[in-house]
């Protein structure tokens, strides 16, 4: 078996997330944060054939990275990465889900208040907004029937904020939804948010079966005339 470009990108992605994995086998693929304010969840293209856990995610994929062209072979207890031409091969055991952190049960979405769609470009200038002001809080915010992405100092409502106006709501809509930007660990690419005031979001990947469920800050605040 080998592992394609594109399911190599979610595993890297992953790793930010938690470097414990547990692969279910079959082509679904989950993680959790420690924190247990992300999780992530993937369809890939490739089929596991057994389950198994990985302690660290990224040595793994440095393990790897190590044989050009690689192949895998699962067996019950660990893996076998190899290339029969270079003659190189690297035996890679499993973890015990035990010592893990990983989900155990799917998150059901509560009724979705409001919902945006958020680019990869409105992403990268969140970010350097983010670097450039030293601000860690995204606010998605309603007011007077403007929608808006802000980078806000959530310790003081005095201090620079940076502002993306992306579209129009109902003007009897108010709400900041805030996040921790260090906790928007995604994928590159443009994405249907779904906000719920019950401190919840789901993230779609408008191209990709990658779907992020990421806490609200307990700041958040939503009401409707």
């Amino acid at each position: 078996m080998k592992i394609s470009k594109d399911t190599l990108e979610i595993l890297r992605n992953f790793g930010t997330i938690n470097p414990n994995l547990v692969v279910d086998g079959g082509t679904g693929l989950k993680t959790m944060a420690e924190a247990k304010n992300i999780l992530a969840s993937a369809t890939i293209t490739e089929e596991f054939p057994v389950a198994f856990g990985v302690y660290d995610l990224n040595q793994f994929l440095a393990v790897h990275q190590l044989i050009p062209d690689v192949d895998l072979d699962f067996g019950d207890a660990n893996v076998s990465m190899k290339n029969t031409e270079t003659k190189s091969s690297v035996r890679y055991g499993y973890a015990d889900k035990s010592i893990l952190t990983f989900p155990t049960k799917d998150v059901t979405m509560p009724p979705v208040d409001a919902e945006v769609e958020i680019t990869n470009d409105m992403i990268d200038q969140i970010r350097k907004a983010a670097g450039v002001l030293g601000h860690q809080t995204l606010s998605i915010q309603a007011l007077a029937g403007e929608l808006s992405l802000n980078v806000v100092d959530a310790q003081s409502s005095s201090g620079n904020e940076f502002t993306l106006v992306v579209g129009e709501v109902d003007e009897a809509l108010e709400f900041e939804f805030d996040f921790v930007i260090p906790s928007l660990k995604l994928i590159p690419g443009d994405y249907k948010v779904s906000l719920s005031s019950k401190f919840i979001s789901l993230w779609e990947h408008k191209t990709r079966e990658v779907k992020y469920w990421i806490a609200l800050e307990k700041t958040s605040t939503y009401k409707k005339a």
